[in-house]
């Protein structure tokens, strides 16, 4: 991780304007993905650039399952791949599928709760996470 955090800070700000901000989307990132970013962050004694937030969609599902009055309060991806009709493309849980369900569930969520960008930059958050180089030798 040492060795890939700068390579990716370096991607990312290659992709941004001057003050644009980067949006990671992940299913359940709010207890899963940001804190396994914090740990190894910290870990390498560097911090989450402070332009970078993060959109978990496992809120934003349980809110239209809600919406809908759906019997079924299943929201993991398979799940919610199957409410969608959405074809599974490769095997689960293999990054590039679950990037592929997530992008094609993500579109239909913001449709059907009718979430313009905006909507979603307000339901995003930081990591709220900052290593302390102070006392570190």
């Amino acid at each position: 991780m040492e060795d890939l955090i700068p390579i990716l800070i370096k991607y990312v700000n290659s992709r941004l304007g001057p003050g644009e901000i980067a949006i990671f989307v992940a299913h359940n990132a709010r207890r899963f993905d940001v804190p396994f970013l914090a740990k190894e962050f910290s870990r390498c004694s560097m911090n989450i650039p402070d332009n970078w937030r993060f959109l978990d969609t496992l809120p934003l599902a349980r809110e239209l399952m809600k919406q809908n009055g759906s019997v079924s309060s299943k929201t993991s991806l398979h799940a919610l791949r199957e409410y969608f009709g959405i074809p599974l493309e490769g095997s689960a849980h293999r990054a590039m599928s679950d990037v592929n369900s997530l992008a094609s569930i993500l579109e239909r969520i913001t449709s059907e709760l009718n979430f313009t960008l905006s909507d979603l930059l307000k339901t995003s958050f930081r990591a709220n996470f900052h290593h302390s180089k102070k006392n570190k030798k």
